[in-house]
């Protein structure tokens, strides 16, 4: 049986901050953290031929498409990631908008996927409307969930957004930044409309959480208004170089993964690997896109 996480007395520790129930209440970003700790997927029934995959009721058929993806998810994420992965990600498939967003951890109605304490959590709208999105967006949060099982919870926080969603966009040929080519990326970068390359995430909540979680930074303020085209952007900029990371120094790129995997700072381990830092790549990565192909 579930509570309402304010009429339970409890503790909960992110990190080495311990806060009361009363606390989480009082501030939206561990609410919703609060919630997603409370509404485990793992609570939910599990597939038999895949106990991995737990589904909502009525959602049987939705967990068996998410089985039968999940080898070939597995295999492409371990293989551009560098490791297999440290430990196994349960799955939440979901019938219902209000389960999902109780659980993605963000309380994100917007949001089709989502990874949160290194599990995954798939709306239903992806066995619906988005179905042909599955595989992609799949393939995308599984990146996360890899990366998570072998960082610490403050590294995994620490790593700028940029870099988890331009890596997971890029193993997942575009998931996540469906609506945006890499044409329009590229014309907007030749404008000066792109992504900040931050080298750590933001300010953060209580020195742990980063209070921008989730968001990728514009390095200017856009003229046209937050919207999920400009998420889009966002996500498929990242991507973009990301791949050029990987493809500009292929055995570099593999040896900056596994110094990311063994909880190095991003600055280090691309330093250590590239002998450059990630501005002057970044510049690099933007001379590439100046001229027209």
């Amino acid at each position: 049986m579930r509570y309402r996480i304010t009429k339970v007395i409890a503790v909960i520790a992110i990190g080495p901050v311990v806060l009361t129930a009363a606390a989480v209440a009082a501030m939206p970003v561990l609410r919703h953290g609060a919630s997603g700790w409370w509404n485990n997927p793992e609570g939910l029934p599990a597939l038999p031929e895949n106990p991995l995959v737990h589904y909502e009721s009525g959602g049987s058929d939705y967990a068996r498409t998410v089985a039968a993806l999940l080898p070939g998810a597995i295999a492409r994420v371990e293989a551009a990631q560098g490791r297999a992965f440290a430990q196994p990600v349960p799955i939440g498939v979901y019938t219902t908008r209000d389960a999902f967003v109780a659980a993605n951890g963000l309380a994100d109605a917007r949001s089709v996927a989502m990874t949160f304490l290194r599990r995954v959590m798939l709306s239903p709208v992806l066995f619906t409307t988005q179905r042909q999105r599955l595989p992609a967006l799949l393939t995308h949060e599984l990146s996360h969930a890899h990366l998570a099982g072998w960082m610490s919870q403050l590294g995994y926080w620490r790593l700028p957004q940029w870099f988890k969603e331009g890596l997971a966009v890029m193993v997942s040929s575009g998931g996540g930044a469906e609506g945006v080519s890499e044409d329009q990326a590229r014309e907007a970068i030749r404008r000066g409309d792109h992504i900040a390359i931050a080298s750590s995430a933001s300010a953060r909540l209580l020195g742990v959480i980063p209070v921008d979680f989730g968001v990728i930074r514009f390095a200017q303020s856009p003229e046209v208004p937050d919207t999920s085209f400009r998420v889009l952007m966002a996500y498929r900029q990242a991507g973009m170089f990301v791949t050029f990371l990987r493809d500009k120094n292929p055995v570099g790129f593999a040896r900056m993964m596994n110094a990311i995997l063994d909880d190095r700072p991003l600055t280090e381990a691309v330093t250590a690997r590239y002998g450059t830092d990630l501005q002057a790549l970044w510049l690099s990565f933007v001379q590439t896109q100046s001229t027209p192909p």
